[in-house]
């Protein structure tokens, strides 16, 4: 109790305005015998809240940065699966709670991403392709620390008559439920292959957190359907998706953080452009591998198994999550061209 007290009366001295037990509790009025109220648990001693209590709330209740954020994060790395499975056995003392660790960890991704921010492609849309254009600063190995921006366009699909794949008359048929959704689309179409880079990419970082939120249940609800038979409840699934969904977040603050660009990996070695990647595009790569491997081993550690279906289980899992996550992307940059002023 004494450090409670002690917290309380270097708030008072800060507010100016003297701590004061009261005759009974302020919530119940039953009759104060010790700090807090042994009926309901409210605090005995009165006094004008401070900034450095607000504050101190809002990072205990929303963010997760005490000494138990550090072992969680050690048992989530080192030992996949074991952080659900030790919540479901019910010692979660020790452990940040998985939604706090979930908002925690998504919060400083989006942080990051703002201060450091993230290269996207340029998506390209004209009445017979899509496709996209990746703009990376790299160094000319003819020129040593000269850096060269270079440009790779890749060609998703092809259409050789009419509008590719009814793309504009889907478009069309969207706008016309509302008037202004009609001319929005058309100032869409009609804009230069940049303005609808500029867009896209608008609309997908607008919508990138929705879009990981609407996603995690539907995780979830594919890991209660994988495994009917065990009976499972479907908030056990909740939790493996948050503790999984989580150690993701951490892969993407590495490459985030870590120099190196995936997307232009991808694109150089879909094109043949070897000679455009650099050492760190490849570094890109370990953080992918690592949740390849890490998924099977936490399904087999939770779900329990042999290694083959896991493996079995963790493919179809990220295969199926992949494909939802695409068209919550799709989405999102149809609700950015509808909305488009």
């Amino acid at each position: 109790m004494k450090p409670t007290l002690n917290i309380v009366r270097k708030s008072a001295v800060h507010d100016g305005t003297p701590a004061h037990p009261a005759a009974g509790c302020p919530n119940c009025g039953t009759p104060a015998q010790d700090t807090f109220c042994s009926r309901c648990g409210e605090t005995i001693i009165v006094h004008s809240p401070s900034a450095s209590e607000f504050l101190h709330e809002f990072v205990g209740h929303y963010v997760a940065l005490e000494g138990k954020l550090w072992q969680t994060l050690r048992l989530l790395v080192s030992r996949p699966g074991q952080l659900t499975a030790e919540h479901l056995r019910g010692r979660r003392i020790p452990y940040i709670n998985p939604l706090r660790l979930y908002l925690t960890l998504s919060l400083l991704v989006f942080a990051l991403i703002r201060l450091v921010g993230i290269e996207l492609p340029q998506v390209t849309l004209d009445s017979k392709s899509i496709g996209f254009s990746y703009a990376h600063t790299i160094s000319d190995p003819t020129r040593p620390g000269k850096p060269i921006t270079g440009t790779l366009y890749v060609q998703v699909s092809e259409s050789s008559g009419g509008d590719l794949g009814g793309l504009r008359e889907t478009l069309t048929l969207l706008g016309s439920v509302n008037k202004n959704w009609t001319k929005h689309v058309q100032s869409f179409m009609e804009a230069s292959p940049q303005e609808k880079a500029e867009l896209l990419n608008h609309g997908f970082m607008a919508n990138l957190p929705y879009m990981l939120i609407g996603a995690l249940p539907l995780l979830a609800l594919y890991l209660k359907l994988m495994y009917w038979r065990s009976r499972r409840h479907y908030g056990e699934h909740l939790v493996f998706a948050l503790h999984v969904t989580a150690f993701a977040f951490l892969l993407a603050i590495a490459m985030i953080v870590v120099p190196g660009n995936f997307g232009w990996l991808l694109a150089s070695l879909k094109e043949g452009r070897f000679g455009l990647i650099s050492a760190w595009d490849y570094v890109q790569l370990l953080p992918v591998a690592w949740i390849l491997l890490y998924l099977p081993a936490a399904i087999q550690r939770v779900y329990g198994g042999g290694r083959r279906a896991a493996w079995a289980r963790s493919l179809v899992l990220m295969g199926v999550h992949g494909l939802v996550i695409l068209a919550l992307m799709a989405g999102a940059e149809i609700i950015a061209i509808l909305k488009h002023a």
